[in-house]
């Protein structure tokens, strides 16, 4: 179930083509966290237990585009991808969506046969933020191998989501 609302989000591109930011996100960045804990195999191993970190950079210019950088990192090294505007290739090679609308902000990601919804709601004023996110697998699928931009491939069992956490500053988190 959770799998098919995150694919009716990521579908409905006449909502993104309408979306645009609030004044309370333009010209701030936002960054957010959080840690996937993973029932995985990587390169034909054994199934065994993998935790990434992630962190999510995201600076709202005052044109109202999204510039975002992903990062991953745990045992295997950091990988990230950065990306402008609201598409782009997810760490996995999948699609990623980024949607800005008001106070708000849409992350999609989908990878294999797993998707990824994270949402975060600015707060009036631009003085904090909340974040939520959400998985999903295609439900009855077996796992389904990828190759990530390590160059590793990665089979995923089971996967969850623990320890989101959300700021927001002045400026860009970018340097420009």
């Amino acid at each position: 179930m959770i799998l098919r609302l995150l694919i009716a989000i990521f579908l409905l591109g006449s909502w993104q083509a309408r979306a645009a930011p609030g004044s309370d996100l333009i010209g701030k960045s936002v960054l957010v966290s959080w840690t996937e804990n993973r029932q995985q195999r990587t390169n034909g191993s054994e199934v065994r237990a993998v935790t990434r970190n992630f962190r999510l950079q995201m600076y709202v210019s005052g044109a109202g585009r999204p510039f975002t950088r992903v990062t991953s990192s745990g045992r295997g090294g950091t990988h990230g991808t950065d990306q402008v505007g609201g598409g782009g290739e997810s760490l996995r090679g999948g699609a990623r969506t980024v949607t800005v609308n008001g106070n708000s902000i849409a992350v999609q990601a989908n990878w294999a046969n797993y998707a990824r919804n994270l949402r975060i709601d600015v707060a009036p004023g631009g003085s904090g933020c909340s974040a939520q996110m959400s998985v999903g697998k295609e439900p009855g699928s077996a796992p389904k191998s990828f190759r990530n931009v390590g160059g590793f491939t990665i089979e995923i069992h089971s996967l969850s989501v623990s320890g989101v956490s959300c700021s927001i500053r002045q400026g860009n988190v970018f340097g420009g």
